[in-house]
């Protein structure tokens, strides 16, 4: 069993990093595919499994990082082509190179006649590797992987660039040694492909972990049949296909890719109108994964806070609370000997802002800010009265030269007077009650279920 986590790799500051956080498990039995376009980061991971290149994250070799393994040739067979499409030195033969490499393993030489007949090479063992074709190649760098008769295989693309043929004996013995209780891990850029060969498909793109999947899930979710169909007549047989019912999406310079309609019956259309066709082939395409991005104001386990004061109800008592319950300004010797207007009161003497009703209003969404959005501002210990500073009233309107509007009375050294409120005693502010405690949603918001944490 394999076991990946948090596998990441920066090549260089300031650049998107090449692998990020990628985190999977490659169970025994099963085949597992690592399915991404040139550039996913599939190689990448790979080195950084078997240690190849340095980076961060761990991975595990039934329970072991690979270069904690006593005999890893034995334990791990490893196929990664680096660039190099030969197997090994051109000018050596096909049988002396797999012997050589059995003596650096320390196994004897007939299992690399073993190997020779079970990838079907034996009848050119005895020719040399820069006559062979990369089919063979492959074969050959295959046996090299097996020569300790190890129970994990990790194949980068072990069938790019080769004949159908050499791509389907691969697929055949790849399933046979998962069959036969083996772990293999393989990557590849072709969807049909991870369709055909995997029993659980993982999908990259630039690095990251997009889709974990069974296959079936995978066939379901994100592949799509289509008909694809070349010719010089296609803009007339689309019009024609698309008054049939079909989708229709241009593929190429002189091709079309139609999907909803079998191509026996794009074949025959085409017939009857006279319709000339160079190409009518079944395919299977990718479907695009949807990138799932978080919203900026929620975090990653799809709970959001709420305060109570939000909701309609919570915010009509906490105006209510605040028309009764004076706003805290606190007192400087500045402030009142300049005779400036007190944070939180609203309108100055003559102007529109003055009067019963702009007080009213100017209270109330003092106190709902101060509950919903500054909570800390008016936690305040008791302010002491001193000699000549009071606190003023938000229901009295100051004026910039120590007066007061009228339905209000204003003396010097002397808290203003609300008429809707009883005189309180001046030794002691009252405060506004404590802060409503935030809200959980039991349950995420809708369109947030994917964010949810496990």
């Amino acid at each position: 069993m394999i076991q990946i986590t948090g596998l990441t790799k920066v090549y260089r500051r300031g650049r998107p990093p090449a692998l990020l956080d990628l985190t999977f498990d490659a169970r025994p039995g099963a085949v597992t595919v690592m399915l991404g376009a040139e550039g996913a980061g599939k190689t990448t991971a790979l080195r950084l499994m078997v240690e190849v290149e340095r980076g961060s994250g761990i991975t595990l070799f039934d329970g072991r990082t690979y270069r904690r393994l006593r005999h890893p040739e034995r334990e791990v067979g490893v196929l990664l082509p680096g660039g190099r499409p030969l197997a090994g030195h051109p000018g050596r033969r096909a049988r002396n190179h797999l012997r050589m490499l059995a003596a650096a393993v320390g196994v004897p030489d007939t299992r690399a006649d073993e190997l020779l007949e079970q990838t079907r090479l034996a009848t050119v063992s005895s020719h040399r590797l820069r006559s062979f074709s990369p089919g063979i190649h492959r074969r050959l760098a295959l046996a090299a992987a097996l020569l300790g008769s190890p129970h994990t295989l990790l194949l980068d693309a072990p069938t790019e660039d080769l004949s159908p043929r050499n791509v389907e004996w691969f697929h055949s013995f790849v399933r046979s040694f998962a069959v036969s209780g083996g772990t293999v891990l393989v990557t590849t850029r072709s969807p049909q492909e991870a369709s055909v060969l995997a029993d659980r498909v993982i999908t990259l793109d630039q690095g990251r972990l997009l889709a974990d999947q069974p296959v079936v899930e995978f066939r379901r979710t994100r592949l799509h049949p289509e008909v694809s169909v070349r010719g010089p007549q296609m803009a007339r047989l689309a019009d024609l296909l698309a008054g049939q019912g079909a989708r229709v999406r241009r593929d190429g310079g002189a091709g079309i890719a139609v999907s909803g309609i079998g191509r026996t019956e794009i074949g025959e259309l085409a017939y009857r109108h006279g319709i000339l066709l160079h190409e009518l082939s079944d395919r299977v395409v990718e479907q695009p994964v949807p990138h799932l991005s978080l919203p900026s104001a929620s975090g990653g386990s799809g709970q959001v806070q709420l305060h109570s004061a939000a909701r309609p109800e919570d915010a009509r008592a906490a105006a209510t609370q605040a028309s009764a319950a004076p706003a805290v300004v606190a007192p400087t010797a500045g402030a009142h000997a300049a005779g400036a207007p007190a944070a939180g009161v609203h309108g100055t003497g003559g102007g529109p802002g003055s009067g019963p009703a702009a007080q009213s209003t100017a209270g109330r969404r003092s106190g709902s800010r101060a509950l919903g959005r500054q909570p800390d501002r008016f936690r305040a210990q008791s302010v002491e009265q001193t000699a000549g500073q009071s606190p003023a009233r938000a229901s009295g309107g100051i004026q910039p030269g120590g007066g007061a509007e009228a339905g209000g009375s204003a003396v010097a050294g002397a808290p203003v007077q609300s008429d809707r409120t009883a005189a309180r005693p001046s030794a002691t502010v009252p405060m506004p009650g404590p802060e409503p405690e935030p809200t959980l949603l039991s349950q995420p918001l809708p369109g947030l279920d994917h964010h949810r944490s496990e």
